[in-house]
C-alpha cells in the first residue's frame, strides 16, 4: 500500500509541475506578447510623426523651388525692380496718379407727414 500511494503522489506532483511550467511559459509567452504590442504602438507613432513632418519638409521644398525659379526668372526680375525698388528703364516715364477719395454719403430716408403716419399705424402698411 505505501508503494502504491507513493506512485500516485509522484504523479500528483508530475501533473502539478507540468501545469506549473505550462502556466509559467503561458505568462511568459503573454508578458512578451503584451510588450510587443506596446513597441508596435509606440514605433507607430514615430512613424507618423516623422511621416508627417516628412510631408512638411517637402512642401517647404515645393515652396522654395518655386520662389527659386520665380526668382530666375527675366519677367519676374523685373517686375520686382520696377514695383518694390521703383526703378525704370531708360525711356520710361513714371506716372503718378492720385489715390481716389471717395466718401459714402447716407442715403436720406424719405420723411412721411403726421397724417400719413397715422394712417399706417391704423392700416397696418
Amino acid at each position: 500500500m505505501f508503494h502504491v500511494s507513493s506512485f500516485m503522489f509522484y504523479n500528483i506532483l508530475m501533473s502539478l509541475l507540468k501545469k506549473l511550467i505550462l502556466l509559467s511559459f503561458l505568462l511568459i509567452l503573454i508578458s512578451y506578447l503584451i510588450s510587443n504590442i506596446f513597441n508596435y504602438y509606440k514605433k507607430l507613432d514615430f512613424y507618423y510623426s516623422v511621416k508627417k513632418n516628412l510631408e512638411k519638409e517637402e512642401k517647404k521644398q515645393i515652396k522654395l523651388q518655386t520662389e527659386i525659379i520665380k526668382k530666375t526668372n527675366q519677367e519676374e526680375l523685373e517686375k520686382i525692380i520696377r514695383n518694390q525698388l521703383n526703378m525704370t528703364k531708360d525711356n520710361e516715364v513714371i506716372v503718378l496718379l492720385p489715390s481716389p477719395n471717395i466718401t459714402i454719403s447716407p442715403t436720406p430716408t424719405p420723411e412721411l407727414k403726421n397724417w400719413q403716419k397715422w394712417l399706417k399705424v391704423f392700416l397696418k402698411k
